[in-house]
């Protein structure tokens, strides 16, 4: 009985201690400036759709108010590869073409000066079937969605 007891009221003092917000951000970051994604590719559209999708990602997945300067926390970013090669074949013709992306991602915390993620290497990729009659384009946004969810996985919920 007394163990129950004791059981029961650690757990219901441990209930007060964890937020549930979605977020493992630290909480005096309360602004953030998401810096229009820099391309060093040969892909014009590419850093317009990175830094889109990084502004959507961050309004449904973190409390982070986005302002175009003065923030608690800026994001930084540059492409800087694509590629799209083959990834299989059927009897003599493509059946499915691979895009592959590169990008270097710097996440600071202005308030405390600290650099809250940082890589060189972020990758994005996506798959696209002609026979199915997607194109480069529909390989091309699934790479820039899976790149934004690592950057996001990374920086709101992995640091």
């Amino acid at each position: 009985m007394l163990l129950r007891f004791i059981l029961g009221l650690s757990v219901s003092l441990l209930a007060g201690c964890y937020s549930f917000s979605g977020t493992t951000l630290p909480s005096h970051l309360r602004k953030l400036v998401i810096h229009s994604v820099e391309n060093q590719t040969l892909e014009p559209s590419l850093a317009d759709q990175i830094t889109r999708g990084l502004q959507d990602g961050f309004r449904s997945r973190s409390n982070l108010q986005q302002v175009n300067e003065n923030g608690d926390a800026e994001l930084y970013g540059a492409l800087t590869q694509y590629s799209q090669s083959p990834q299989s074949t059927s009897g003599d013709k493509v059946a499915t073409f691979r895009v592959d992306m590169l990008m270097r991602v710097v996440f600071v915390d202005r308030v405390k000066g600290d650099t809250l993620y940082r890589d060189d290497r972020v990758p994005g990729y996506g798959f696209y079937s002609p026979d199915n009659g997607e194109t480069e384009a529909t390989g091309r946004q699934r790479a820039v969605d899976n790149l934004v969810k690592v950057v996001l996985d990374n920086t709101v919920l992995a640091w």
